[in-house]
């Protein structure tokens, strides 16, 4: 990947910003520290180039500051960034970091802390129950087990309640051990790369095993979803990296979650393998005028980059497969007549299937919890309670 390319087109240079904005440089100077426009020194030159979604912002007519008074939450956070290139993890391309980095490390770059220091050999305890609870939790789901023993597992380890950054960075990395070991299925956590818990788990190669590692990483944050807000206010209220985690879990779980419908999406892939011709079950539903799951993003203008990312590696470990063909022809086929490209969650679903990774033990919540730990961390250090304010549209008092 090439940085510079990529990086230049978030920023303009200060004549087309106070171009944009219809004022003088010297105006534009003003603003950087009055309307908070954010900006870098060129390398080798005197010269700063500004954020350009910034200058758009201000061109909009659209302030931040006010958004937040009149919302009662704040818009702020240095946790992740989301440009047309993708999201960036404190400054740092996920992308890039996908290619090389474990979910532990991931983690550590969110929460700025040493990865040693909080990801040790030292293990949580187990609650007394764990074992009469999971045997009555064989079949469920990884998100049901989460839901049933993190309060237990939460009162076992009392250093849950230190609600320091340094305590809650412990706390989470033991909520992401044994998250991993519920949903593979031991019933302790260990202190293996998390990774590797899940390739050992299913039996992958070492190939495979890194695919997994890739996708941790890719799903660890994506800015202020819904799940993201729910987590951000229980931990304004101060509650544990559990707590929070599990707020989350309910979220992502939900009918309008993405990750939530899993069915139309699987039912379209199913029937993307089983076609002689993969382009159909795409053509059929844009006749009926029905949804295509899987294409098209609220959040990108055109390609998810994530996505781009995981089928290109999906591609390089699967690309002579017949069942990848189809796939890529089905792409082609919606692209050409709809001009939607994949989203994440279609790659993710794709990889699943290869991997030998169940639905109802998707990986994703996995990774999300790393992002989702990192907002309850930021939010309850900010020290505010978030209470959005309400438009009372209801009958008046008589």
């Amino acid at each position: 990947m090439d940085r510079t390319t990529d990086n230049d087109s978030l920023y303009v240079m200060a004549d087309e910003a106070a171009r944009s904005l219809g004022v003088s440089v010297t105006t534009l100077y003003a603003y950087v520290g009055r309307k908070r426009i954010r900006s870098q020194r060129v390398p080798g030159t005197r010269q700063r180039r500004y954020w350009r979604a910034d200058i758009e912002r201000l061109c909009s007519g659209d302030n931040a500051d006010s958004e937040s008074a009149r919302s009662g939450v704040s818009q702020e956070s240095e946790i992740t960034l989301i440009t047309p290139q993708g999201p960036y993890y404190r400054g740092r391309s996920a992308l890039e970091l996908a290619e090389t980095f474990t979910l532990e490390a991931t983690a550590a770059h969110l929460w700025q802390v040493d990865e040693q220091s909080v990801f040790s050999p030292a293990l949580p305890r187990s609650p007394a129950e764990l074992r009469a609870i999971l045997r009555a939790l064989n079949e469920s789901s990884a998100v049901d087990k989460a839901s049933a023993l993190f309060p237990l597992i939460e009162h076992a380890n009392p250093r849950a309640f230190d609600l320091s950054p340094s305590g809650m960075c412990k706390t989470g990395a033991d909520v992401l051990r044994w998250y991993s070991a519920l949903l593979v299925g031991n019933d302790r956590p260990r202190a293996d790369p998390i990774h590797a818990t899940v390739g050992a788990a299913l039996k992958l190669s070492k190939e495979l095993t890194d695919l997994v590692r890739c996708m941790l990483v890719l799903s660890a944050d994506h800015g202020f979803e819904a799940a993201t807000y729910a987590v951000r206010a229980c931990a304004s209220a101060g509650v544990t990296p559990y707590r929070c985690v599990l707020v989350g879990l309910a979220v992502v779980t939900g009918r309008r979650s993405k990750f939530g419908r899993t069915e139309t999406l699987t039912r379209l892939l199913e029937e993307i393998a089983s076609e002689p011709d993969p382009g159909k079950p795409i053509l059929r539903r844009i006749r009926e005028g029905d949804a295509l799951p899987g294409f098209g993003s609220s959040v990108y203008a055109g390609a998810d980059p994530r996505a781009r990312f995981l089928l290109k590696r999906c591609e390089a470990i699967f690309g002579g497969d017949k069942d990848f063909k189809k796939l890529r022809k089905a792409i082609e086929t919606a692209k050409d007549a709809t001009g939607l490209e994949p989203d994440y969650v279609l790659a993710t679903f794709y990889a699943y299937g290869k991997i030998g990774v169940s639905l109802k033990n998707s990986l994703f919540p996995l990774g999300r919890s790393v992002g989702w730990i990192a907002h309850a961390i930021e939010q309850f250090q900010a020290g505010e309670k978030m209470r959005a304010p309400v438009r009372y549209t209801g009958p008046l008092p008589g």
